[in-house]
């Protein structure tokens, strides 16, 4: 089995990533706070690949990108294989990112993305064991979406054609597409990601109950934004 870790990323550039959260902080304050929460995704990610215990092998890992690739390249440079996302919705542009990747049947990939870099790397690993006896997996949201979707192989093209993307119904409806493909699919336990004020609010509080060493990038941005 081949393990492929996919995070899909906006550049944080002012304007470009986190949208919502620049409606209420600015564009330029919100740029900063992606910066941060991207690099402490990556960091996340590439500690996958730091378990040399790891009988079943490295991660394999992937940066699904929606523009600015130049950025990524500067960013990343050879740790990671770069993706540019196509589609013209989250569904399309999952299942044309799975396409790209060819796995075999027996592979597993897990996506996520670059607004939860607090969760705990654990789950990364359970979600890659639970895809060793379930064909998918997800990782709900306590809005409704969630926070990571992995596959066994791949799923019927079109499969998540129904999903009511950025809604309270994302995960439900995935779930429900899911089972009735008969692809069985194991639930993680809930989680949040930070989209808006609030979660970033909520964030920083969290963040005192963390060790001093946890997000490094993170943390100070929310300090100096007066959050954490």
């Amino acid at each position: 089995m081949t393990r492929t870790l996919v995070l899909f990323a906006k550049p944080p550039l002012p304007g470009v990533a986190k949208t919502r959260l620049a409606a209420e902080l600015g564009p330029e304050r919100a740029a900063l706070v992606a910066a941060a929460l991207l690099a402490d995704s990556l960091a996340l990610a590439e500690g996958l690949t730091a378990a040399a215990d790891d009988a079943r092998g490295p991660v394999r890992l992937v940066l699904a990108y929606t523009e600015a690739r130049a950025w990524f390249e500067a960013a990343v440079a050879d740790r990671w294989e770069l993706l540019a996302q196509t589609g013209a919705d989250l569904g399309e542009r999952l299942e044309k990112a799975l396409g790209e990747l060819a796995p075999a049947d027996d592979d597993a990939t897990v996506f996520i993305g670059m607004d939860a870099p607090h969760l705990p790397r654990e789950r990364l690993h359970q979600a890659f064991a639970m895809l060793e006896d379930q064909r998918t997996v997800l990782g709900p949201c306590d809005d409704g979406g969630y926070y990571l979707l992995g596959v066994r192989g791949a799923w019927p093209p079109g499969v998540l054609g129904d999903v009511r993307w950025s809604t309270a119904h994302a995960f439900k409806d995935t779930l429900r597409a899911f089972l009735s493909a008969r692809l069985t699919c194991a639930v993680l336990a809930g989680f949040y990601d930070v989209d808006d004020l609030a979660q970033l609010r909520r964030l920083g509080r969290d963040l005192a109950g963390m060790p001093a060493d946890a997000l490094p990038h993170s943390r100070p941005a929310l300090r100096e934004l007066g959050l954490a």
